[in-house]
């Protein structure tokens, strides 16, 4: 963009915003990780009308437009090969309806998830989807990563609380899906298709969500086991049980190292296991657990405390942010196979990992199929790519191929992302995919690369 073009722009955007909502953004950008060209100004608008005059202008003149809110996830996704505009929704982030009593809550997609939770908290309600980064991550963000952490089991993703959305088209258009209620027909649910999209096919700017009542007791147990094939023995006992836990996560010693939990690092694999409800239902945990698992011969089973029970799921929750931290050129590679596949997908990984000289840790959703491999090298300061974990995470995409299911490096630098198609193989649905991108925005201005297959 020439200069004389550039500074017309900023003059427009000026009007519609005010200036002092348009920065440069560059200090702010360096903190997160950006790895994108960076963009010529970093623009805060503070309505959706305001996004959709950005928007308007935007595709008026052909300039590529990024989004983020707290900027939380800049190394997730591809890396946009050119960036004219950071559209950032942070100062969007007011609660703008909340009937506590119909067990719903309208936010603006700028809000933090944290802000969020403590608002719930107050009415001891809940939105239980133990998103990561949550002290940083703001809702928008976390739905358009359609971001999700333990309880998933037990209450789903985004795409199963949302029930309604206000969005912006490429093009600068307003337009909604779903409403305020629970039980909502009106029109197609254009909502599951921007959860997940990284922003690729319209800016979210208010998110409608159905939330849950805080359990009256809950309780979580640390069962300890000599290898991954008890573990998950115990995990299929568990799940054909009367007993219906909130969360179950398989982890690897190194995931309490990481994390500093001793509970997580006594075994060399542990299932965590949250359970909730009634005194009740406690109790009948509490009394049937170690009878059903006893065929599994568990090393130990530990009741954790109400006071270390927040901080260890707390831990579990975090493992990326605090992989990433520790070992910012870590790749995190995460894998979806059908349950009786966990076992073979998590001793795949273990090999790739031994076999390439890295250091790894496993984090198993033991209810769902889904696997996160986290990999790093031992020696730090490498100035190419890392090749060692280039050729782990080759191993895994292809081997999540050979099983039937699905790979993505979910999280990894851009010098990896430039050796290797973070998204694993095409599917057959790529070119509906395509489709979908050129009929919402036609002229690619919106987070172009970002999403699978560099849509």
């Amino acid at each position: 963009m020439s200069l004389v073009r550039e500074q017309a722009n900023w003059n427009r955007l000026a009007e519609m915003i005010g200036a002092e909502n348009i920065s440069s953004g560059s200090e702010w950008l360096a903190e997160r990780g950006w790895e994108a060209p960076l963009p010529a100004a970093v623009v805060y608008p503070g309505t959706a009308e305001q996004v959709g005059e950005i928007l308007r202008l935007a595709h008026a003149e052909r300039l590529v437009v990024a989004t983020a809110g707290h900027g939380t996830k800049q190394r997730m996704g591809g890396v946009p090969q050119r960036v004219d505009l950071l559209l950032s929704l942070s100062k969007m982030n007011r609660i703008t309806d909340y009937p506590a009593a119909d067990l719903t809550i309208s936010v603006e997609a700028g809000l933090g998830v944290a802000d969020l939770a403590a608002a719930l908290r107050a009415k001891r309600q809940m939105l239980p989807l133990d998103v990561p980064f949550a002290a940083e991550a703001t809702v928008g963000g976390a739905v358009a990563a359609n971001s999700s952490g333990p309880r998933r089991l037990a209450y789903g993703t985004f795409r199963d609380v949302v029930i309604g959305m206000r969005f912006v088209t490429a093009e600068g258009k307003l337009a909604k899906s779903g409403g305020k209620v629970v039980k909502n027909v009106a029109g197609y649910d254009m909502a599951k298709l921007l959860i997940g999209s990284f922003g690729s096919l319209g800016v979210i700017t208010d998110v409608n969500f159905k939330v849950f009542p805080l359990p009256l007791c809950s309780r979580t147990f640390v069962l300890g086991f000599s290898d991954a094939t008890k573990a998950l023995q115990a995990r299929h006992r568990i799940l054909n049980s009367p007993l219906l836990p909130q969360a179950l996560d398989l982890v690897d010693s190194a995931v309490g190292t990481l994390t500093q939990q001793a509970a997580l690092a006594a075994a060399p694999y542990s299932l965590v296991m949250a359970a909730a409800g009634p005194e009740a239902v406690i109790q009948r945990f509490e009394r049937d657990l170690a009878d059903l698992v006893r065929p599994d011969r568990p090393e130990s089973i530990v009741a954790v405390s109400e006071e270390a029970e927040a901080a260890l799921w707390h831990a579990v929750q975090e493992l990326t942010p605090t992989a990433v931290r520790q070992n910012p050129e870590a790749a995190v590679v995460k894998v979806s196979v059908v349950l009786s596949g966990m076992e073979h997908f998590l001793d795949t990984a273990r090999r790739a990992a031994l076999d390439n000289g890295l250091e790894h840790a496993m984090l198993a959703r033991a209810g769902t199929g889904i696997v996160y491999c986290y990999l790093w090298e031992k020696t730090e300061g490498a100035s190419g790519p890392p090749a060692a974990v280039e050729r782990a995470c080759r191993a895994l995409l292809q081997e999540a191929d050979w099983v039937g299911g699905r790979a993505i490096i979910e999280w990894c630098c851009k010098k990896l992302k430039d050796k290797v198609a973070w998204w694993g193989s095409l599917q057959d649905d790529f070119p509906l995919m395509q489709r979908l991108k050129k009929q919402w925005d036609p002229e690619g201005i919106l987070n172009p690369g970002r999403f699978y297959g560099g849509l």
